[in-house]
């Protein structure tokens, strides 16, 4: 710092301040790197070390840690469905019923029903068919149950002289010993006994509360069922929402179709079951349908069950060969669900493979028992129409790239051909002028609107310019 002398005092003069561009640089040493150039760096050295990676070996890892992903989420979704099985199989019980009445509710609805009135007819429709169902059945039941008992008895005592004078020649002293031994064994078991019978009440009381909870959540699917729709799909972020609607909507319509086909099958299965026992003659020919149908909603596992079952009373009620001509018209009815009827109506409607079928009830049952083979099959059938609405989402994009062969631009002033799927031109009434007006002065570009050309294709669902609205408010 400069200094002069004025007398005796030492006056130090003042530097001017530098400006901060003026600071002097270091002479020595390197300069700092910014942050892009830092991110650069980092981008290369990963770029590195992928380098080292063969390219199928980081497609595998990929596309493994993504399947993890989705593996722990079922599993997960599945713990939760198994501790609250309470409340989830009659809310599924519920959607499963609501997608066989739709169609009832939608023609209700289009004659100006109101929608509550709508959906109360559909549940009462249900449950007249089902109670004046199980009515006739119980009738039919009773009135032949001694008789029933009778056959039965008549028919072991036939059986265990089969087994004396037959080919095995079993006498009578082994076969007392042997009724004397299970006789015992039962006398053990008691208590076991007692607590499964306990545990069947008990089933049979919570039986009849998931019922009533089933109906009470099929009355407000069947009413309000839209608005849980939109309410679900309102949670995503608005770019996504149109994006998972289609998908959502096509595994919709894939489980409608298919408890609509299922419900074709499974009553053709019981009248042909029903017809056949009663030209046979059997007094339980109503209680045979009655079960083929209700066992028809379980794939290849109930129609094996009831087979058995009808086979079984027309062995002790007609007799042997009635009982074959009754297995017989059980394959038939068999035979013409596989070749027939579900290639379509099932085919059509889900176009699932019979292994996928076969594989899906295996793995239900496996992991829920009866429960699970039931709600198998409608499962794969909603996941099947979610995974073609993406695809064929996908491949509506596709079309709209700019670049793609074999697409011509939509026409001037025109919607675009997708514009039912949730794309919307750019230039359509709900695009915003002020707001493509101030980013096309801001750019220094006019906007395709403003000139007359076509504006490019937007997906509808992502977030437009918002401008504001009365008060301030900004408004879509």
């Amino acid at each position: 710092m400069p200094a002069f002398s004025l007398g005796r005092r030492m006056i130090r003069r003042p530097t001017r301040p530098q400006h901060p561009d003026e600071a002097p640089h270091p002479s020595s040493g390197p300069e700092p790197l910014t942050s892009e150039q830092l991110r650069e760096l980092e981008d290369l050295r990963a770029a590195s070390v992928e380098s080292l990676v063969p390219r199928p070996l980081r497609t595998a890892a990929a596309w493994g840690w993504r399947l993890l992903i989705i593996a722990a989420l079922i599993g997960l979704m599945w713990w939760l469905g198994g501790t609250l099985s309470e409340i989830v199989t009659p809310l599924a019980t519920a959607l499963l019923l609501t997608a066989a009445l739709m169609p009832l509710n939608l023609f209700l609805r289009k004659h100006r029903w109101p929608h509550w009135l709508a959906a109360l007819t559909c549940l009462l429709l249900l449950v007249v068919i089902i109670g004046g169902l199980l009515t006739l059945v119980g009738a039919q039941i009773g009135t032949q149950w001694r008789q029933l008992g009778e056959q039965a008895g008549k028919g072991v005592q036939a059986f265990i002289t089969w087994l004396g004078t037959g080919p095995l020649h079993i006498s009578q002293d082994q076969m007392n010993n042997w009724l004397s031994q299970a006789r015992t064994h039962l006398e053990t078991q008691q208590n076991q006994i007692v607590s499964v019978a306990t545990a069947a009440g008990s089933g049979v009381g919570k039986f009849f509360a998931g019922l009533a909870m089933a109906l009470f959540a099929t009355f407000f699917f069947l009413k309000n069922g839209g608005h849980y729709a939109r309410s679900i799909i309102g949670t995503l972020p608005r770019a996504n929402r149109i994006a998972a609607q289609g998908p959502l909507k096509s595994g919709w319509h894939a489980l409608v179709n298919y408890v609509r086909a299922a419900v074709v099958v499974a009553a053709v299965d019981g009248v042909g079951a029903g017809v056949g026992a009663l030209i046979l003659g059997s007094n339980l020919w109503m209680a045979i349908m009655a079960l083929t149908f209700v066992c028809a909603f379980v794939p290849l596992i109930g129609a094996l069950f009831s087979g058995a079952v009808a086979v079984a009373v027309t062995l002790v009620t007609l007799g042997f060969w009635k009982a074959v001509i009754m297995l017989a018209v059980f394959v038939a009815v068999l035979q013409l669900e596989a070749h027939i009827l579900q290639p379509l109506l099932l085919g059509r409607a889900v176009q699932i493979p019979p292994l996928v079928v076969l594989v899906g009830i295996a793995v239900g049952m496996t992991l829920s028992g009866v429960v699970g083979g039931i709600f198998a099959i409608p499962i794969v059938a909603f996941a099947t129409g979610i995974i073609r609405g993406i695809r064929h989402q996908g491949e509506d994009l596709a079309e709209l790239a700019p670049g793609s062969s074999g697409d011509d631009p939509p026409e001037t002033g025109g919607p675009s051909r997708l514009a039912d799927q949730g794309v919307d031109g750019g230039a359509g009434p709900t695009a915003d002028p002020l707001a493509t007006a101030r980013g096309a002065s801001s750019s220094g570009t006019t906007s395709p609107a403003a000139s007359g050309m076509d504006a490019p294709p937007t997906v509808a669902g992502t977030d437009p310019p918002s401008t504001a609205g009365e008060g301030g408010v900004a408004q879509p």
